[in-house]
């Protein structure tokens, strides 16, 4: 009989980890075969065949971009789907979504685990799958973040399972993943934190880890950490200076907004208008009237609780738990927070991950009505799938109108040779305000124009002709500019990537 329910359970896990693959494919296939999208993209892939292909030690040996980032894994996975695609996008954003549906299972994994719940853990992991928020991280094309989760992930639920059995080889696999994480993405250190917290709350629930098992997880840790240090000492020289705490506390606004707002920034800004965060400036009575209605969504919330069936429900709720998952989505956040000054929605993807298993857990607790919990989690099903559909076509139009400019420049000219090619947008067009990869039309799509980006057009149109001598850059088109002399040399691009020989406007006087 035991073994008949066993089987049963796994089959049932089995049909769930199916489902959540089969949804995940399903909304992320359209960009899966998109063309890169924005100066990151081409910059990484020129590095990548211009310095990387031709001294492969610089991957080892150098920093990121000469910042105090050392991500020679990242480097490395760049490389390799480069050179398997040859040009194309479709290598880079199979590999991002192929870890991703990997981190949506391992978020489905660690909820049953946690709660012990299996509609809880499925929904967890449809949730993250989901969630526009963690949207950027997998259709960026050259961003290795989502190999980096998995690893910490995969990383963590084997921790688990070494709590649960004590068997010290799955705290060998743990770390060892963990190790790796980090030579892609340095923030996969918060692992440490994240495992600590769980020891702690075994230990609030009467069930701490013997003072052996205390001790090897600890010299397992120092020694992963003290490796990781010791290769990025002798690469790295400098370090990043805290942020300000104005910026701090905008920032951590910004980033609790993300998470919590049920509809996301992009969908409202596509279905109804409402203008982008870049754009979006709210004034006092605004700011009020915000604060008015999540004060009153607060007081309605404290009220249900307050019913008899509602709190009778809550008793089902691992209390430590909540506090938990609460109190890590801070942690995870805190290299952030702290050193990196501007807000992204990259690095939400981690946080998003625990939000799901928060919000899953808390609605299950909250909505003791069966008709009523699938309803709300219907809701938030539709509002994430709406969100990242959106999110995801843009990324495919944005991929489209760089392959348009791309190949409706003569790039079979000047492959090879000395050139000057000079770009910019048309006067007659108002590009639309940025925000994250989700709104690049025209020129912006393979070079924004910003002095900390990159000269992201002239790495894009090496890359296309495999010319290193060829120089680009983009002109203002209200200033007189003499190198734009030459016809051959200047062209005009629109916002839907089509080009147009310049011959006139930019002569000089």
């Amino acid at each position: 009989m035991a073994f008949v329910t066993i089987k049963r359970a796994m089959r049932r896990t089995w049909i769930d980890a199916l489902l959540i693959v089969l949804v995940g494919a399903a909304i992320f296939a359209p960009v899966s075969t998109a063309y890169f999208c924005g100066y990151d993209d081409f910059g990484e892939t020129h590095r990548a065949i211009f310095t990387d292909a031709q001294h492969p030690s610089v991957i080892f040996t150098t920093t990121h971009f000469g910042t105090t980032k050392y991500r020679p894994l990242n480097r490395l996975s760049t490389y390799f789907c480069w050179m398997l695609g040859r040009g194309s996008a479709l290598p880079f954003r199979l590999r991002n979504l192929s870890f991703h549906l990997i981190c949506a299972l391992t978020v489905y994994a660690l909820a049953l685990l946690l709660t012990r719940e299996r509609v809880v853990a499925l929904i967890s992991g449809l949730f993250f799958c989901l969630e526009p928020v963690a949207n950027q991280t997998v259709v960026a094309a050259i961003f290795t973040n989502t190999t980096a989760y998995a690893c910490l992930l995969v990383g963590l639920l084997a921790f688990l399972l070494w709590r649960q059995s004590r068997r010290n080889a799955w705290l060998a696999l743990s770390l060892a993943l963990v190790l790796v994480g980090m030579f892609f993405y340095e923030p996969v250190i918060v692992v440490f934190a994240m495992m600590a917290g769980y020891l702690l709350l075994e230990l609030w629930r009467g069930n701490s880890p013997s003072r052996k098992e205390a001790l090897t997880w600890l010299a397992g840790s120092a020694g992963a950490v003290f490796v990781f240090g010791v290769v990025r000492h002798l690469v790295v020289r400098g370090e990043n200076p805290p942020v300000p705490l104005g910026t701090i506390l905008h920032n951590a606004v910004l980033y609790a907004g993300g998470l919590l707002s049920p509809v996301d920034v992009v969908t409202a800004n596509q279905l109804f208008g409402f203008p982008l965060p870049p754009a979006l400036h709210l004034g006092r009575k605004a700011f009020l009237i915000l604060l008015g209605a999540v004060g009153a969504g607060a007081a309605g919330l404290f009220a249900y609780c307050r019913t008899a069936a509602v709190r009778a429900s809550l008793q089902r709720l691992d209390k430590g738990l909540i506090l938990f998952l609460l109190m890590l989505i801070p942690v995870v956040l805190s290299p952030f927070l702290l050193f990196t000054p501007h807000a992204s929605e990259t690095y939400l993807y981690l946080p998003a991950a625990l939000y799901a298993i928060f919000l899953s857990y808390l609605l299950w607790g909250l909505l003791p009505s069966k008709p009523l919990y699938w309803s709300v989690v219907a809701l938030f099903l539709v509002s994430f799938t709406v969100g990242t559909w959106i999110r995801n076509q843009r990324v495919v139009a944005c991929g489209q109108i760089a392959d348009t400019i791309l190949t409706s420049l003569p790039t079979a000219e000047w492959r090879t040779g000395d050139w000057s090619i000079h770009l910019f947008s048309a006067p007659s067009e108002t590009p639309p305000a940025r925000y994250g990869i989700y709104n690049y039309r025209g020129l912006s799509t393979i070079d924004p124009g910003d002095a900390d980006t990159g000269n992201g057009a002239q790495n894009a149109l090496q890359l296309i002709t495999g010319n290193p001598n060829l120089k680009a850059g983009l002109v203002d088109p209200g200033k007189t500019n003499p190198s734009c002399i030459t016809p051959d040399k200047c062209f005009e691009v629109f916002l839907n990537g089509s080009v147009r020989q310049e011959k006139s406007v930019l002569s000089p006087n």
